[in-house]
C-alpha cells in the first residue's frame, strides 16, 4: 500500500469522535460490516486496498483535501488538521452527523460542479401573511462554501437577519436558517436549474410567525438574481447591507412582478387539506446560459 498504516486505529477513532460518528455508521457508508470498521479501529485488521481508498474518499467528504498520505502523518500535524477542517466547516461539521456520508457526497459534487450558477445577490419575494394581496420582499446573498460542499447565505432586511446553508440534491436546495435577533429557525426547499445559470428560483419556507405564540407557518417563495458577486467576500457583504439599506420590507404590489404575483397569489393548498404546494410542473425556477469572465 505504500504506507505502514499503525497510525489509522488511533486517527479513525479520532476522526469518527471528532464527527460524531459512530462505526456502524460508518460501515453502512462504506458498505461494510461494522465488525470490520471495529477491527480497523482496534488495529486487529487493516482494510483492503479498496476499503482504504474508500475509507480515505469517506473522510475527504468531511476533510476537505484528505488523502492517503494523512494516515501516517506527524500525529500533531494529524490532529492541527482536523481541527482546522472542523473549525472551517462549521455547521456543516456538525450536519455529517445527521446526514449519510452519500449525502453529504452529492452536496460536495453539486457546489463544485454547479456552484457558480447560483452565487449572487438575491430578492426573494413571498406572500404577507398579516395583509392578504401584498408581499415581503428580503435580500440575500448566496455564496458556495466549496470546502464545505455547501452553500452559505446572508440575508437582509429592515433589522432582520438571516445566516444559514444550504446542500444542492438533485437540483433542489434544502436550507436552513437562523434569524440571529429573534433566534428561530427558517427552513426551505427551492426548486434550482439543471444547466443554465440561475436567474429565478422558487420553492417552499416554514417559520413561525412574529405573533404571541410563534405560529408556525408556510408560504411559496419567489428568488430573482438582482446583481453578481464580486468575488471579494468582505465586498460583498458591504454590497448586502447596500441593497439591503432603505429598501422597504413590504413591497409596492406594482413592483411585484406579474409571473411572480400571480404565482404567489395561486391557490396552492388546492389538494389535501392542511397542504401547501408548489408543484414543479408550475415552477418559475429557470436560468440563463453561464458565461465565465
Amino acid at each position: 500500500m505504500g504506507m505502514s498504516l499503525d497510525t489509522l486505529p488511533d486517527r479513525l477513532t479520532l476522526i469518527l469522535k471528532t464527527l460524531m460518528v459512530s462505526r456502524s455508521a460508518l460501515a453502512k457508508a462504506l458498505g461494510v460490516d461494522k465488525s470490520l470498521v471495529g477491527r480497523w479501529a482496534s488495529g486487529k485488521v487493516k482494510p483492503s486496498s479498496h476499503n482504504l481508498a474508500e475509507l480515505t474518499r469517506w473522510v475527504a467528504v468531511h476533510v476537505p483535501g484528505f488523502t492517503m498520505l494523512d494516515w501516517d502523518s506527524a500525529p500533531d500535524a494529524f490532529a492541527e488538521r482536523l481541527s482546522r477542517a472542523m473549525a472551517a466547516t462549521g455547521l456543516a461539521a456538525a450536519a455529517a452527523a445527521w446526514f449519510p456520508a452519500a449525502i453529504l457526497e452529492q452536496a460536495s459534487a453539486g457546489v463544485r460542479s454547479r456552484g457558480l450558477a447560483y452565487e449572487g445577490f438575491w430578492r426573494s419575494i413571498r406572500p404577507s401573511h398579516d395583509l392578504p394581496g401584498r408581499f415581503l420582499q428580503d435580500v440575500t446573498l448566496i455564496r458556495r462554501d466549496e470546502a464545505a460542499g455547501r452553500f452559505v447565505f446572508w440575508t437582509r432586511i429592515e433589522g432582520m437577519t438571516l445566516e444559514g446553508w444550504s446542500l444542492l440534491l438533485q437540483n433542489q436546495f434544502f436550507s436552513v436558517s437562523a434569524d440571529l435577533n429573534g433566534l428561530g429557525l427558517v427552513f426551505g426547499i427551492f426548486n434550482g436549474v439543471a444547466r443554465d445559470r440561475a436567474e429565478i428560483l422558487d420553492g417552499v419556507t416554514l417559520a413561525t410567525l412574529r405573533d404571541t405564540g410563534g405560529s408556525p407557518a408556510s408560504a411559496a417563495c419567489v428568488m430573482e438574481r438582482i446583481a453578481d458577486p464580486t468575488g471579494d467576500p468582505q465586498r460583498d457583504m458591504r454590497e448586502l447591507e447596500r441593497l439591503a439599506l432603505g429598501r422597504p420590507r413590504l413591497m409596492d404590489p406594482d413592483a411585484v412582478p406579474a409571473p411572480v404575483r400571480a404565482l404567489l397569489a395561486r391557490d396552492v393548498t388546492a389538494g389535501p387539506p392542511g397542504f401547501l404546494r408548489l408543484l414543479t410542473s408550475q415552477s418559475l425556477a429557470r436560468g440563463r446560459r453561464f458565461e465565465a469572465p
